[in-house]
C-alpha cells in the first residue's frame, strides 16, 4: 500500500512540475563587464560588427550599454536575437577564463585580424578542432573578458 501511495504522489508531482520543464525558455542576453564599458562596446562594435541599441545610466555614473546586430542603427534595435550587455566593474583582472561570449563566425582569421585591430588580443590563434573541419579561436576583449569563435565546417 506504501508503494502505491508513493508512486502515485510521484505521479502528481511530475504531474504538477511538467508545465516548468516545458516553458518556453531563450536566450535573452550575455553580460560581460570592464572598467571603461563604452571602450568595450566600442571594441564589439568594431571587431564584430555588433551596435548600440540601449544605454542605461546607473548610480555613480556607470553605464550598461547593450549591444546587438543589424546593418543600420534601426535594424539592430529591431533585432529580436539575444544581445550583449557591458556592466561597470571594478578591475579588469579575472580569475576565472571558463565563463565567455561564443560567436558563430563565417571566417575566423579574418575576426581574429579584426579583434587585433580593434585591439584586442588573441589567447588561441585559429585552429582546426580535431578532425571535425570546425575552426576554434580563442580571444580577450580589452577589458580581458574571454571570446570564443566558432566556423563551422564548409560545406
Amino acid at each position: 500500500m506504501k508503494t502505491t501511495v508513493r508512486l502515485f504522489a510521484a505521479v502528481a508531482v511530475c504531474s504538477l512540475l511538467s508545465p516548468l520543464a516545458l516553458a518556453q525558455v531563450s536566450l535573452n542576453s550575455t553580460r560581460v563587464a570592464a572598467v571603461d564599458p563604452v571602450k568595450v562596446s566600442q571594441f564589439y562594435g568594431k571587431a564584430f560588427g555588433l551596435r548600440e541599441v540601449n544605454r542605461i545610466s546607473m548610480q555613480g555614473g556607470n553605464v550598461e550599454i547593450f549591444l546587438n546586430f543589424g546593418k543600420t542603427d534601426a535594424e539592430a534595435k529591431a533585432n529580436a536575437a539575444a544581445q550583449i550587455v557591458i556592466m561597470h566593474r571594478d578591475a579588469d583582472t579575472l580569475v576565472d577564463p571558463v565563463p565567455h561570449v561564443i560567436f558563430d563566425v563565417t571566417d575566423v582569421k579574418a575576426t581574429a585580424a579584426a579583434i587585433k585591430a580593434a585591439g584586442g588580443t588573441m589567447t588561441t590563434e585559429p585552429f582546426e578542432y580535431g578532425k571535425t573541419g570546425i575552426m576554434i579561436g580563442m580571444a580577450k576583449d580589452p577589458a580581458g573578458n574571454m571570446i570564443e569563435m566558432l566556423q563551422q565546417p564548409k560545406k
